[in-house]
Parts: C-alpha cells; structure tokens; sequence
C-alpha cells in the first residue's frame, strides 16, 4: 500500500501540489486563528480585558483612550524601526512584492516583527488591520513550508526508487 503512495507522489506533481496547498491552507488558518489570539492577549494587557474594544473604551477615562494607543504606537515604532524596516505597510503588497522579485521567499523574522507589531497595535487600539498580517503570515507559511516538504518527497523518492 505503501509503495502505491509513493508511486502516485512519484508520477503526479498536480497531486503534490495538491496535498501541499491543503497544508499550506490549514498552516495558515492556524496562524490567522493564532494571530486573533494575540491580538487578544495585547488587549488584555492594555485594557483589562478582550471584550468588545468600543465598549471597554466607551467605560474607561478620557486620557486613558489617548494614552494606551500612543503608547502602543511608542512600543511598535521603534519594533519596526530597528527590526525589521521593510515591515512598514499593509503586507499584501510585499507578499506581492516577494512573489515577483524573490522568487517567493519572505523573511520569517519578517513575519514575525510584522505580527508581533501588528497585534500591539490592534490591541491596542491603533487603526490597522488584521488582513495585512494574516495574508503574510499564510505567504510565509507557503514559502518556508512546501520547501521542508519537497525535501521530505526528495528524500522518499530516492529511498523508494526502484
């Protein structure tokens, strides 16, 4: 049975590229899910709470609905600033970007300096959106993960070849 599997991964690159996209897919829902929580977590750590963000910050005080967002924007500035510049923008773009000039390949410190950033922002109350971040965290999840599995095919291949 086994060898019939091997077979059909041998001789069928569609399926391959099949059974990767399901990965890849699945990888990325998880790091969208994932990323929701983190964004979860910086609010709770900001407001107390990661309720309704309009209704926590219709309760609390005036200065408080300035002061936690600046600081948030004082926390990721210098995060993108110092870490990763080319982490600045929505992200499709640069997934874009990474698709046409670098033959697909993006930076996992990228992603992770752009999440991490992303998150401390929305969490705390800075206008950006989840979708920048959620697109490149499944890009990078599609660049660095059907490489690992292509070796992994790679090596069966050559193990199993008759």
């Amino acid at each position: 049975m086994k060898h019939s599997i091997f077979r059909l991964l041998k001789t069928n690159e569609h399926g391959i590229m099949a059974v990767l996209a399901v990965f890849v897919g699945l990888a990325g829902g998880f790091g969208a899910v994932g990323f929701r929580y983190l964004i979860n977590f910086f609010q709770s750590i900001a407001y107390g709470s990661d309720g309704n963000l309009l209704d926590i910050v219709s309760s609390i005080s005036w200065y408080l609905r300035i002061l936690i967002p600046t600081l948030g924007g004082l926390v990721v500035g210098p995060l993108v600033y110092f870490r990763a510049r080319e982490a600045k923008g929505h992200g499709v773009p640069e997934v874009m970007e990474a698709v046409a000039l670098k033959s697909g390949l993006i930076r996992k410190r990228l992603v992770v300096i752009k999440s991490l950033a992303s998150a401390i922002c929305i969490g705390t109350g800075g206008s950006v959106g989840r979708e920048g971040p959620i697109v490149q965290i499944g890009s990078a999840i599609g660049s660095t993960g059907p490489a690992f599995v292509l070796v992994c095919v790679s090596y069966i291949y050559n193990t199993y070849r008759e």
